[in-house]
């Protein structure tokens, strides 16, 4: 495991996102979080040198399947990361309720880092009417919080305003080989840095997309390449190749998953990709830039859906179409979500709820009404 220096801690470069635990699948179709296996694996990467672990009080019982992992001493050896969910606050003292909230879930009585989660320009003027920044240095103070910052889904011009606005001890953006300009972006995370706040990235595989229907012109450029790598691979490469990256999250959903991303991260350094290798990926962007349908990463903020439509699963099934040149998988899978679901696309009702919450700023309502007309002709 590659380390760097945080607050003066040796911290795991890779660090475990917790929001896509393992599931259980019931006969009805349901899922619910696999709690043993998914305990076990957060001990694995623990036993394997990873101590940071990334939760937020939105990902739904995630902060108590961590609160469990941790226990039997594992607490002390590892930095909890975790999120206050800004867009509920509605007065200041509500930042003291979910912070107790939080460490409850967690069983600790401090939180290493604390972020303001998802901020965007809704969320960041809520955070300065509220008073967040000064209720924080108060938290900080009392050593309840180690270290305070952000995480962003909105564009480059917020990401500078609210860098600029406090000497912040951290922040998270989303970066991967597709969104190198999308959201704060490369720039954003050399600005970040160069004001001397240390970036964590997520979303490196884009919410899983490389791990996927990989589409078969660059299984092909993969194959014909010297250099003999997974996307997966690569896409962690590409993002750890930059030294201003600290920590690199990914949420693992399985133990063969796991294993893989401690692989690769036994020796990613930056710096050390060669310029062929640029040339590779650049050519992979553009094949996917070219079949992606939808900037999905299944994070789920927009769900429930008051309509009961499975946004994040029918995008999925989009994309993969897509990916897959649009054989029949599309129809035969966009069948199978709506039989579970009981809903298909057609089944909204434009209540805009969804967009909202999307941190992609996804325009949900006519991108459903796409995805419903090509998967249903």
């Amino acid at each position: 495991m590659q380390y760097i220096d945080l607050f003066g801690k040796k911290i795991s470069r890779f660090g475990m996102g917790c929001m896509r635990p393992p599931q259980i699948k019931a006969d009805d179709g349901s899922e619910t979080i696999d709690e043993q296996e998914a305990i076990k694996m957060i001990r694995h990467a623990i036993d394997n040198g990873v101590n940071y672990f990334d939760a937020a009080h939105s990902y739904p019982g995630i902060e108590e399947l961590l609160g469990k992992a941790l226990l039997d001493g594992y607490r002390e050896k590892v930095l909890i990361a975790t999120k206050c969910p800004v867009w509920a606050v509605k007065q200041t003292q509500d930042y003291q309720t979910f912070f107790d909230e939080e460490c409850s879930r967690l069983q600790t009585d401090h939180i290493d880092i604390y972020l303001f989660h998802c901020l965007d320009r809704n969320n960041w003027d809520i955070v300065k009417a509220t008073g967040g920044i000064e209720y924080m240095k108060e938290l900080k103070r009392q050593g309840k919080v180690g270290r305070f910052g952000f995480s962003f889904h909105a564009d480059y011009d917020i990401f500078t305003e609210i860098v600029d606005a406090h000497d912040w001890d951290i922040c998270m953006i989303q970066l991967n080989i597709l969104d190198q300009n999308h959201q704060a972006g490369v720039k954003g995370l050399k600005y970040a840095a160069q004001k001397g706040i240390p970036v964590v990235i997520m979303e490196p595989l884009k919410g899983g997309l490389f791990g996927g229907n990989v589409p078969n012109e660059v299984e092909s450029l993969l194959e014909e390449y010297a250099d003999k790598k997974s996307l997966v691979e690569w896409a962690f490469r590409w993002v750890g190749d930059y030294k201003e990256a600290k920590v690199i999250l990914s949420g693992v959903s399985s133990m063969a998953q796991l294993n893989e991303a401690l692989r690769i991260f036994d020796d990613i350094k930056p710096g050390s990709l060669r310029q062929q290798d640029f040339e590779m990926i650049d050519k992979i962007v553009e094949i996917y830039r070219s079949k992606v349908r939808v900037g999905c990463t299944g994070c789920g903020y927009c769900m429930p859906c008051p309509a009961g439509v499975n946004i994040p699963e029918i995008f999925k099934v989009y994309n993969d179409a897509s990916l897959s040149g649009w054989t029949e998988y599309g129809k035969v899978f966009y069948g199978l979500v709506a039989a579970h679901a009981g809903k298909d696309a057609s089944n909204c009702i434009e209540c805009a709820q969804c967009e909202s919450h999307c941190p992609q700023h996804i325009e949900i309502m006519q991108t459903l009404k796409e995805a419903h007309e090509q998967m249903k002709g």
